[in-house]
Formats: structure tokens, C-alpha cells, sequence
């Protein structure tokens, strides 16, 4: 691309106007941006206004957006994700670079890249932090045949993206797999912070967990918990039983921790424990091969 880089964002909502904000102070000029209330804003219109005062201008069309950008980021939302490339693709051109920002599925990442195959370059992309706090620089994970082009692209302006594949949907994949752990993590909180609660132990107990984290990275901790698990699963079934027993009788929530005890039964099923003779692997890797071939 010789020309100076022109942006279009499709959507243009708190993280569209951020966006659009920063990028124009970081340098980058012209940037054309598209939604349906957009197109209808008249000239000062407040839309129109907080548009202009970020740097952008509304246009009228899908089209006249891909004619005076080059590179599109879609920022409307996940169930639309398809209906919007779908609205724009008769438009777009094979120098176009158009970037799906939305929270979605990998499948949806993978149908609209087969969508633009021949036909425009598509990159995946994952916002992995929030927009209104952090701006441009927000870590973004793309993915695509041509995400480390893209990201040579915007870096100049301060974006801080991070190619992760060559394969369309992995970026949404990884923040997908983020989201088991995290989502998780909050549920196995709120079930063990109610049983604190109601045992009359909540801030014991909140600080015995937080320093149970102290002084180690999070890689370490992760490390013990999953290599501890393949070696001890069958005396952690029967700790999850007794405290199963003591959330029943304080009449608590039971559903993280009896998934946790039919994870950890699964794992005695699968031989683990034993396949490392109750010894903690020095590797997560070690772990999670010895998972896959026994699930074989």
C-alpha cells in the first residue's frame, strides 16, 4: 500500500468512536465510517458531530465506505457479523483488507473468510481488553493468511496487535478457550465466596485464596494445579465429596463443584494418576498429551 493508509470502520459505537479518536491523534487522516444511524445523521446532528470531532465522517453506503478505505474494521456486533460482510462484499476489492472485530464464534470467522475468499483479504480479530479504557491500545489479537501484513500496517498509529495464525477463526478460537478459564474461574469464586459467606468466613477465606496466588507468577500456580491434578485426581474425588457435604448442609450452590469432582473423576478414568505414578509431570504439555492419547 504506497498511498497513505485510510480506514473505515463499520459500526460506530463507544469502541468505533474510541477508535476513531485515537487513531486520528496517532496520526492517521480521513477516516470514513459507516452504521445505519450514521447514514441517516444530518449535518449537526450530535452523531454527526462526535463523529467529526474523532475524526471521522459518516457516508451514506456500504459501498462509498469501501471506496474511500482500504482497510475496514467491523465493529457492530457478533450475531450481525455475517449479515455485515454479507452487505458490503459485492463492494469490496482484492487490495481490501476487511477486519471482523466482532465477539463471535471461530465457525462464523471461518464462513465469512470462505465468504471473501478470492475476493478481499479477511482477518479475524479479538479484542482482549476494554476499548473505553484502553483505546487504540488494546491487545488485539488477528488471525488470517494475511494478519501480520495488517499488523505492519497499523503499528505506525499505535495499535497494539499481535498476530496469532495464519488460519481464519483462531483469534476468536483463543478468546473463546480465554473464556472457559476466566468465566469459569468467576463461577468456582462465587460458589466457594457463598459458602464462605453463609460459614460467617468471607474475608478469611477471600484472603486465604488471594494469598494462596501471592509471590508466584500465574504460570507457576496454573503449572501445580494442572500437573498436580494428573498425579493426585483420586484423593482430590474425595475432598470434592466432603465438600460437597459441607455445601449442602450450609445449603450453598453445588454446580462448580460438581463438575469439578466428575472433571476430576474423568481424569482417574483416563488413567492419569497412574500413567505418571502419582508423580506431577515437570510439563502442562506432558499433561495435555497424556489426555488426548488416552481420549483416543
Amino acid at each position: 500500500m504506497h498511498h497513505p493508509l485510510r480506514l473505515g470502520l463499520i459500526g460506530f459505537g463507544e469502541a468505533g468512536e474510541r477508535f476513531a479518536r485515537d487513531l486520528t491523534q496517532a496520526g492517521l487522516k480521513n477516516i470514513v465510517a459507516y452504521s445505519r444511524s450514521g447514514a441517516k445523521a444530518a449535518a449537526g446532528d450530535p452523531l454527526a458531530e462526535r463523529a467529526l470531532e474523532a475524526g471521522a465522517r459518516f457516508v451514506k453506503t456500504p459501498r462509498e465506505l469501501c471506496k474511500h478505505a482500504d482497510v475496514i474494521i467491523a465493529l457492530t456486533s457478533g450475531r450481525a457479523a455475517l449479515a455485515t460482510l454479507r452487505s458490503v462484499r459485492a463492494h469490496l476489492k482484492p487490495h481490501h483488507y476487511y477486519i471482523d472485530a466482532n465477539a463471535t464464534s471461530a465457525k462464523a470467522m471461518e464462513q465469512a473468510a470462505a465468504l471473501l475468499k478470492g475476493k478481499a483479504h479477511f482477518i479475524d480479530a479479538s479484542l482482549m481488553g476494554a476499548v473505553p479504557l484502553l483505546g487504540s491500545r488494546v491487545p488485539i489479537f488477528v488471525s488470517g493468511e494475511h494478519a501480520g501484513e495488517l499488523c505492519e500496517l497499523l503499528a505506525p498509529y499505535g495499535m497494539n496487535l499481535r498476530a496469532v495464525s495464519p488460519r481464519p477463526g483462531a483469534a476468536s478460537a483463543l478468546k473463546l478457550i480465554r473464556s472457559i478459564a476466566f468465566k469459569g474461574l468467576a463461577g468456582v469464586l462465587l460458589e466457594s465466596l457463598e459458602a464462605a459467606h453463609r460459614y460467617g468466613m468471607l474475608d478469611l477465606v477471600a484472603e486465604d485464596i488471594t494469598g494462596s496466588f501471592a509471590g508466584q507468577s500465574f504460570m507457576v500456580n496454573m503449572k501445580r494445579y494442572v500437573c498436580g491434578t494428573a498425579a493426585h485426581a483420586e484423593r482430590r474425588v474425595h475432598e470434592m465429596d466432603d465438600a460437597l457435604e459441607l455445601l449442602d448442609a450450609l445449603g450453598a450452590s453445588t454446580r462448580m463443584s460438581r463438575a469439578t469432582r466428575g472433571m476430576l473423576k474423568d481424569v482417574v478414568k483416563l488413567g492419569l494418576p497412574a500413567h505418571f505414578n502419582h508423580v506431577e509431570p515437570d510439563s502442562m504439555t506432558l499433561v495435555m498429551d497424556a489426555i488426548l492419547e488416552a481420549k483416543k
